[in-house]
């Protein structure tokens, strides 16, 4: 693609194309139907190559075509760890990218055009650690809850894949009025895993007037088999009691995919996580009632499918 530089009476300037100008009485450039469709053309090529359908109402195509057409290309420079993998060229177009959230067992069979696969995978958080009914002049604290391990691997698309292959997702740690629960793991295949976060921890503590204390949150998960990532889940927030600002659960860990869920005060119900991260606690004074964590997210899978 270049300028209409061999059709002559165009009337380029210094190479490029320039407006008339009556007062110099200098004639503008031309713009042949030749060029102007080989332009179109060169810009439809590329929103087809990207799987997109021209719209003529729409002017951002070309922009999301660049995207999905180079986004594999980062890969180029892959570790060559990846060589065991049977991967020797980490181009290829950006086909779709699946989402799976269902807990239990899930069967996921390629696209049939797909060459390589990226998945993203993360275990399920634990819930924060949560609070019975609190004696007289005590209080209770609730950590929060770890995240998921997170793991990301870079396949080819092979045989068996294309059979189907087993995405197994563990459900978060569920709420809890004592410590808290550890979030289930979650497999792609036998190809990779991970487990879930630990559950946040509680602590009584006895009330007086310079009475203070701290209680961990629940450990984060550990990871199995990721060729681009392998990374062990976030410990969650500690809960805290200090005599002059009161109480306040641990939040709960964040995860790739979620930004964790945030503590509370005192005798409130603690915050869910979602997407692998952790549950937050709670924390009580309540002499009458459980006041119970936040549950943890579940595992969660994302497939990105390459040509």
């Amino acid at each position: 693609m270049d300028y209409p530089k061999s059709i002559p009476g165009v009337g380029l300037a210094d190479g490029g194309f320039v407006d008339e100008n009556p007062l110099a009485g200098t004639p503008g450039s031309l713009i042949p139907a030749a060029w102007g469709n080989s332009v179109t053309k060169e810009i439809l090529n590329a929103i087809k190559a990207a799987g997109l359908t021209p719209d003529e109402a729409k002017t951002d195509q070309l922009a999301s075509a660049i995207g999905a057409l180079v986004d594999f290309n980062k890969l180029k420079n892959t570790p060559t760890t990846l060589a065991g993998y049977g991967i020797t060229d980490a181009v290829g177009r950006l086909l779709a990218v699946r989402q799976f959230e269902t807990i239990g067992i899930t069967v996921y069979v390629p696209n049939p055009k797909a060459k390589r696969i990226r998945v993203r995978l993360v275990g399920a958080g634990g819930s924060g650690g949560g609070c019975t009914p609190v004696p007289v002049n005590n209080q209770i604290l609730g950590g929060g809850g770890g995240s998921g391990a997170y793991a990301e691997s870079l396949f080819e698309v092979t045989a068996p894949m294309l059979a189907g292959v087993p995405i197994t997702l563990g459900a978060g740690g569920a709420v809890s009025n004592t410590t808290g629960l550890s979030g289930g793991g979650a497999s792609f295949g036998a190809y990779m895993s991970v487990s879930g976060g630990g559950g946040g921890q509680k602590l009584a503590i006895v009330v007086t007037g310079t009475s203070s204390g701290f209680i961990q949150g629940g450990v984060g998960g550990a990871v199995t088999g990721g060729n681009l990532c392998s990374a062990r889940g976030v410990t969650g927030g500690y809960g805290m009691s200090n005599a002059n600002w009161g109480l306040l659960s641990g939040s709960g860990a964040a995860s790739p995919f979620d930004g964790g869920a945030s503590f509370t005060g005192s005798n409130t119900v603690g915050n869910a996580g979602i997407r692998g991260s952790g549950g937050s606690g709670s924390c009580s004074v309540n002499p009458s009632a459980s006041v119970v964590s936040g549950a943890g997210g579940n595992a969660f899978c994302e497939i990105w499918e390459y040509e």
